[in-house]
């Protein structure tokens, strides 16, 4: 009972942690199932190398190493969390850990050389970048399934970064909420650096400090999304991470390891 315990709070916790918001519906009529892993070519980085690239609204297997950001920070803590979940799907090794990755296709540009830039997901992809997979071949399972949004692989990268910053799908400032340029954003999502105060953005959504419309369930749940007709900004958790930033500058957190993080973060909550 107490691993089952155990293994239902991991999952709530993923469930929570990486909860997918936008378009939800922009590959519904690709079919992901037909992709397992095992052919090469189901997968992007195959796909463009030969000549047939995905199209925009295919889904493609990428490692989670080869996902290009459009930010430069993430919330460790928040990634944590949801590595904690995919290792509780992938202990039970009754396919769930599919299902789940399944069913959180990454919204995924195709940039200059056929290159993959990932507008959400960033904290999933990392959660399975590190995750331990207890698989024989545990990188058939660490697989992320790309949906192929937007197409801007004839672009020079000067121009495709003006698009990404013409409509808003590019996050320019650092994990200490400092101005950058598309320059310093890293190559992969394993280089994120760490904002501890896009945790504490996460938690206080969490905690319905403030609602992110847009995805299907909090479209559902609040009156506020209207169905869907209202969608919160782009980049909402950082914006807020800014403001907290701001409002409690915590000594030494981003020296800091996560559980210290935490227990600094819980210094300026309410008292109950």
């Amino acid at each position: 009972m107490r691993i089952a315990g155990r293994l239902v709070v991991l999952v709530a916790c993923l469930t929570a942690c990486a909860a997918q918001t936008g378009n939800d519906n922009q590959c519904k009529d690709f079919d992901p199932s037909k992709l397992d892993g095992t052919n090469p070519k189901d997968y992007c980085t195959y796909q463009i190398a030969h000549g047939t690239p995905p199209k925009v609204g295919d889904i493609c297997l990428a490692k989670p190493q080869d996902a290009h950001p459009t930010q430069a920070a993430y919330g460790e803590v928040d990634a944590g969390c949801v590595q904690m979940g995919l290792e509780a799907y992938a202990q039970s090794k009754d396919g769930s850990l599919r299902e789940y990755l399944q069913g959180k296709p990454v919204p995924t540009i195709m940039g200059p050389d056929g290159v993959l830039f990932i507008t959400d997901h960033h904290h999933l992809s990392v959660a399975l970048l590190h995750a331990f997979l207890p698989y024989e071949i545990p990188m058939i399972h660490r697989l992320l399934f790309m949906c192929i949004g937007q197409d801007f692989s004839s672009e020079t990268p000067d121009t495709f970064w003006e698009k990404l910053e013409q409509q808003n799908m590019v996050w320019l400032y650092d994990n200490r909420g400092n101005s950058i340029t598309s320059a310093a954003i890293p190559h992969s999502v394993k280089y994120l650096q760490d904002d501890p105060y896009r945790t504490l953005a996460l938690w206080s959504r969490e905690a319905f400090a403030y609602i992110k419309c847009g995805g299907s369930k909090a479209n559902e749940k609040f009156p506020q999304c209207q169905d869907g007709k209202v969608v919160a900004k782009a980049y909402i958790e950082f914006k807020w991470a800014n403001v907290f930033r701001k409002q409690y500058p915590l000594i030494d957190i981003y020296d800091q390891s996560d559980q210290a993080q935490v227990a600094n973060m819980e210094s300026i909550s309410p008292p109950r």
